[in-house]
This record gives structure tokens, sequence and C-alpha cells, in this order.
């Protein structure tokens, strides 16, 4: 069922997110966000079973340990105080990157805000982190197969580099396409 939205924002909104940069308390909420993200996101993408097994409890250990790693820019966006979404931002981790390239490594909205400008505003936020931190162009990798990331990256001026991998860390294989955009 779609959110109900009025001028872009879902109704019953109190306002546009609020973008800062994640705590160690935020842990918890944005290990849900990810996983129900994923579930939702990347059913039909990636078999039911591996979406099915994921558990939040499982990633708040390792999203703890990013939260304050001062490599990585973690960001969440807020609505009422609420973590709403998330992104990261770090060096990127590709060999043939250029010095001055860095990589959103994540970005994913609780599927109750998509279309709600949760997502922009991470974008726009991990934009301006880049730039505070150096970097003259961003990477992320995105499943090729899906169409809605793809378009959305693309409406936020990122565009396919060419390069493609399929990454099998998790158990599953995922065909990813690489974008990237100047900052």
């Amino acid at each position: 069922m779609r959110n109900l939205e009025v001028d872009g924002m879902p109704v019953g909104a109190t306002s546009p997110p609020l973008v800062r940069h994640a705590v160690s308390p935020d842990v918890p909420a944005i290990t849900s966000v990810h996983v129900r993200a994923w579930q939702v996101a990347y059913r039909g993408h990636m078999p039911d079973s591996f979406l099915d097994a994921l558990d939040s409890a499982q990633r708040t250990a390792w999203w703890a340990e990013v939260v304050v790693d001062p490599r990585v820019a973690v960001l969440v966006a807020t609505d009422a105080g609420v973590v709403g979404g998330f992104c990261s931002l770090l060096v990127s981790r590709d060999g043939d990157a250029s010095a001055g390239t860095g990589e959103i490594a994540t970005l994913y909205v609780d599927p109750d805000r998509w279309r709600s400008g949760f997502g922009s505003a991470l974008l726009t936020a991990a934009v301006d982190v880049a730039r505070e931190r150096g970097f003259g162009a961003l990477s992320l990798w995105v499943l090729a197969t899906n169409s809605a990331a793809r378009a959305f990256y693309e409406a936020h001026g990122f565009s396919a580099d060419g390069r493609e991998k399929t990454d099998s860390r998790l158990g599953v294989s995922l065909h990813e396409v690489r974008y990237q955009r100047n900052v």
C-alpha cells in the first residue's frame, strides 16, 4: 500500500527529514531499517529464504563498530526523532578508483518512508560530507536488476560507468553496476 503524499511529503509527516551524523544510540534503529529495507527492496532480486532469515540483532555489533569508525561517515535521516533511513560514506574501496573518490557504501530508507524525501535528503547530505572530506567524485554499487534504485541515483546525477561485478560475500550472488558522479 502506498503512503498518501501531499507535495512530496507523506500525510502526517511533520517536516522534511533531519539528517545528522549517527551516534551509538542510533545503532538499533539503523540495523532495523537495514534489514527491513533489504527484505522489501530485494524481494524478487534475492532468494526469499535469505531475506526471511535476516536478523537485525546479527548486524548490531557490526554497525556499532561502523558508527564510531572515523573513516566512515554514517548519516541518519530522522522525523520527530525517529530514524527512517541511513547512509554510509567512506574512501572508495574499488581498486581502480582515482585518488579523491568516495563511496556511498549504503543508503537505505525504511519502506514506510519511501518517496518521502528521506533518500534524497540522505544523498544530498552525503554529497556535502564528501565535499567536506575532500572527495571530488562519488561512486556506489547498485543491483543491476534494481530499476527503482537505479532511477533514483540517475535522478540525483549519478550515471553507470560501465563497471559491473558479482559479489558473493553474503552467500548469494549479487550482480551489481557501479554508478559515479562528481561532487
